[in-house]
């Protein structure tokens, strides 16, 4: 009996846990899509892992630089892409939550630079 009301116990846990995720990550998506500011970000690097990659974004935002990254979700990015620039939507008040989309590159120099990067940085692509 003890161990039927542990097991319940360990799986209401655990389902608490995933259903405040859940509502916390719906409640981010919604904020984003209503109240967020769009910025440039760069692709600084990629891991390949043997089942996943990381993608690392740079961006500005108010002239200071956030680092971001992200799990590829079959985004298509490639290490090709290492340097290119996308657009990124961020909250004001959370500006380390962002949204990279990936499927609208920026080429525009003067909007990456009014953007916060430097010139050297959109030359010469991270090391």
């Amino acid at each position: 009996m003890k161990v039927k009301i542990k097991a319940l116990l360990i799986l209401g846990l655990m389902l608490s846990f995933f259903l405040f995720a859940y509502i916390r990550t719906y409640m981010y998506e919604r904020k984003l899509k209503k109240e967020g500011e769009i910025t440039i970000g760069r692709i600084d690097s990629i891991n390949r892992l043997p089942k996943w990659s990381i993608i690392y974004v740079s961006y500005y935002i108010q002239n200071k630089n956030y680092n971001y990254h992200q799990d590829d979700l079959h985004t298509g990015i490639t290490k090709k892409d290492i340097g290119k620039f996308y657009e990124v939507k961020y909250l004001l008040s959370s500006p380390e939550i962002i949204r990279v989309n990936y499927y609208k590159q920026i080429k525009d120099t003067i909007a990456i630079l009014k953007a916060g990067f430097p010139r050297e940085e959109i030359v010469s692509p991270p090391k």
